[in-house]
This record gives structure tokens, sequence and C-alpha cells, in this order.
């Protein structure tokens, strides 16, 4: 028996996939959407700031957001295991989740660029100039975090889009 047989045929696995009760699939895919929404957001609103927008938020004050997004980033990597061991095999062999976890790679990666290189910079914690660099640190995050959830959405529809992608390239 493979390992990935062994991960799906778990109790917890089955009970995830397999459970009438509303406390396995149902409420962990409602985790999963709740630590999206936290992560996302906190990244949203910093990146807005970040953009110019809001600027009566000082910059600094935001640096307090990264636990919260913390949060959501562990509330989503664990709910995220979960719904994968429930059907690793089919999320395995499923392009468009792998790409999903690409984008999430990268989003959270640029995060903690940013944090560091902005956040952590005494510069503007002290309430000075916010660097250009930040600017360009916002519209990544915007775009990678966009496309976690555009492709995350998608993993439920891998055939249509090559079926689209085809049609596109003459197919």
């Amino acid at each position: 028996m493979s390992w990935i047989e062994i991960i799906e045929n778990s109790a917890y696995s089955a009970w995830v996939r397999e459970s009438p009760s509303i406390f396995a699939f149902t409420t962990i895919l409602a985790l999963h959407a709740i630590g999206l929404a936290i992560i996302v957001g906190i990244n949203f609103v910093i990146a807005l700031r970040l953009l110019g927008y809001v600027p009566e938020i000082p910059v600094a004050k935001l640096k307090k957001l990264y636990p919260w997004a913390y949060l959501g980033f562990t509330v989503n990597a664990f709910s995220g295991l979960s719904l994968m061991a429930s059907m690793l095999q089919k999320e395995l062999n499923n392009w468009m989740f792998l790409v999903k976890l690409g984008f999430i790679a990268l989003a959270m990666v640029n995060m903690e660029l940013m944090r560091s290189r902005i956040f952590d910079d005494p510069v503007v914690v002290n309430g000075g100039v916010v660097p250009q660099s930040a600017r360009a640190f916002a519209i990544t995050s915007l775009f990678l975090w966009g496309m976690a959830i555009i492709t995350g959405r998608l993993t439920s529809y891998p055939y249509m889009i090559e079926a689209w992608v085809g049609k596109l390239a003459g197919g």
C-alpha cells in the first residue's frame, strides 16, 4: 500500500470525506474559508495602505496585523491539509491544485519579504518615508493572493480549464 493510500484510508481522512456530521467536511471547509478571509484580508489592507490608500493609518501600526495573518494561514494550512488528505490522490493529480499551492507559497514568501524589508525597517517604523519597494510588494501581494483564490476555486474544474486552453490554442 502506498503512502497516498495510507493517508486516504486513514480513519481521519475517511471521517472528513464520508461523515454526515456537520463537524466533518462542512466545518473544515468553513474554517478553510475563514482562514483564507483572514490572511487575504489582512494582506489586502496592508497592500492598499502601502499603495497610498488610507494614509491616515500609520504604516508601523500595520505590523500588528502580522500575527493575525499567521493565524489565518495556520487555520488555512490545517484545514487545507485535512481536505487534501481526504482526497489526496485526486489532488496530487490535479495540476490546478498544484498551481494554487505555488501561488500560496509565493504569496507567503512575498509577505515575509514585505514584513522584513518594510515593517522591520526602523525608518518606516518611526514614521519615516515608506520605500518605493513597498509598492512592488503591495502589487505583488494583491496579484499572488488573487491568483491563489482564483486557482483554488478552479481546482474543482481542471478539465474545464484544459478544454478552454485547448480551444484558445486551436485544439
